[in-house]
């Protein structure tokens, strides 16, 4: 009994002569603001650390007690200082444009955002920025100039009335005299905020962000300047077209079978319509998935699945399609191209499809409205393109609505339109059927937009663009 009390008291005694060793809060580093719902293992898993390290460099007492507000050192960046914040980047940033905004080296926010590829940061992709004391006024003093295509730092310098060895680089780094591509210059004094683009682009708005399966990408872009603008998307180029001097859009359906992931926005600067390009910039932008269904439809006609006789008929379509009238018909969101229909429509658009038990490698052109005989409704106004019998739509009608927008209807039994007819909202086109490829009387309404399908049910919840 008295060699145990003996052990607890040299227990207790060593206890007062060497204590445990505290561990030391982290005393350098960014600092997050706690938000409400906000967990420790949210948080690490946010800015690549662990529970541990945040409990080490907080000194936190409970792990499982956050209060919003509270400022949490994020620790493994101590050579980042200020407070992060998480927000969606737009066209045109960059890390190296976000550097000069933000006054942190673009190696840092590579690191803060574990980012592996630095020219592939999308537009509309969440990043953990810095925000600081010496934040964006300070820089609005500034402005971003890119290059022209082939021009030199002195022909640069010459054009904005600068001195060639005043202009910098993002990195604030010793320039030389000859211009490295995709580099933008730092010019004193611009007094104005530009991203990576150049200062005769004011801004580059994409809707939505990201852009989804079979629906409609709005492109708008402003200048300060007159010019030209073009662009493509991927592999489809995009038809610009002017609202104002100053200001273009362009409108570009994303099809319903697009592989998710990123494809690249690049638009084209031009001097005036067939001038000299002065400037051109990409950036990707992603696709997501539309969420569309699965339906399977037997007793087709056989021949209207036939490649022979549906991929012609594709092509063509394509063909008749893929020209932008530069004058825009339509001022407000679509009407239904029929009153006879519910909530619960026959087939929406997207579904993919599988006719006479066979594969899925079809899907939904458009919307389906029940109806057998019942009118056929112009949505908006716009000149009719084509009418006539083919071996898959049946008798069809194409309208062109402008600007790259077109409506077809499908599968009809009367046609009262001919080609070059110019067609008011609310008109009788035709009456619904069921030909070609149906197994019963109903209306397929399709809306095209650059060439490709969209879900005709945005038009008429929106108005675009």
């Amino acid at each position: 009994m008295k060699a145990r009390t003996r052990f607890w008291l040299l227990c207790i005694l060593a206890l007062i002569v060497f204590p445990f060793s505290s561990v030391t809060a982290q005393e350098s580093g960014p600092v997050y603001v706690v938000q409400p719902g906000d967990t420790l293992t949210a948080i690490a898993l946010i800015f690549g650390t662990t529970v541990e390290a945040l409990v080490v460099a907080n000194n936190i007492d409970d792990p499982s007690l956050l209060i919003p507000g509270m400022e949490l050192i994020i620790p493994g960046y101590e050579e980042i200082s200020g407070v992060l914040t998480i927000r969606e980047i737009g066209y045109g940033e960059t890390l190296s444009s976000l550097s000069f905004r933000y006054g942190v080296p673009s190696e840092s926010l590579a690191h803060l955002n574990r980012v592996i590829s630095p020219g592939r940061i999308y537009a509309g992709q969440p990043l953990i920025l810095v925000e600081t004391e010496s934040d964006i006024p300070a820089l609005l003093k500034d402005s971003l100039l890119l290059p022209r295509i082939g021009e030199s730092k002195l022909e640069l310098a010459v054009r904005t009335g600068t001195s060639p060895w005043s202009l910098t680089t993002l990195s604030q780094t010793e320039i030389r005299m000859w211009v490295v591509p995709g580099i933008p210059l730092v010019v004193p004094g611009g007094g104005q905020w530009a991203g990576a683009l150049p200062h005769p682009i004011l801004s580059v708005e994409v809707e939505p962000l990201p852009a989804v399966q079979g629906r409609t990408t709005v492109v708008r872009l402003e200048l300060n300047q007159p010019g030209w603008v073009e662009g493509h998307l991927e592999d489809r180029r995009l038809n610009f077209f002017p609202l104002d001097s100053h200001q273009w859009v362009a409108l570009q359906g994303i099809h319903a079978l697009a592989d998710p992931g990123l494809y690249d926005l690049e638009v084209q600067l031009y001097t005036s319509e067939g001038g000299e390009m002065t400037f051109a910039f990409s950036q990707p932008v992603r696709v997501r998935e539309g969420g569309y269904g699965f339906e399977t439809i037997n007793g087709v006609p056989a021949e209207t699945i036939d490649p022979g006789v549906v991929e012609p008929e594709e092509e063509m379509v394509a063909s008749l399609l893929s020209p932008a009238t530069p004058q825009r018909y339509w001022e407000d969101a679509f009407q239904f191209p029929s009153d006879y229909y519910t909530d619960s429509f026959v087939s929406v658009f997207g579904t993919r499809r599988s006719y006479n038990y066979g594969a899925y490698h079809y899907y939904h052109t458009g919307l389906d409205f029940y109806g057998s005989g019942v009118p056929i409704l112009t949505p908006s106004p716009g000149r009719v393109v084509f009418t006539g019998s083919l071996a898959v739509r049946g008798n069809a009608t194409y309208i062109d609505h402008g600007w790259g927008v077109y409506s077809g209807y499908f599968h009809q039994s009367e046609i009262y339109v001919s080609e070059g007819d110019f067609v008011d909202t609310g008109q009788v086109i035709g009456k619904v059927g069921g030909t070609g490829r149906s197994t019963g009387p109903h209306l397929h309404w399709e809306i095209w937009v650059g060439g490709v399908p969209v879900d005709p049910l945005e038009w008429v919840e929106k108005v675009f663009p």
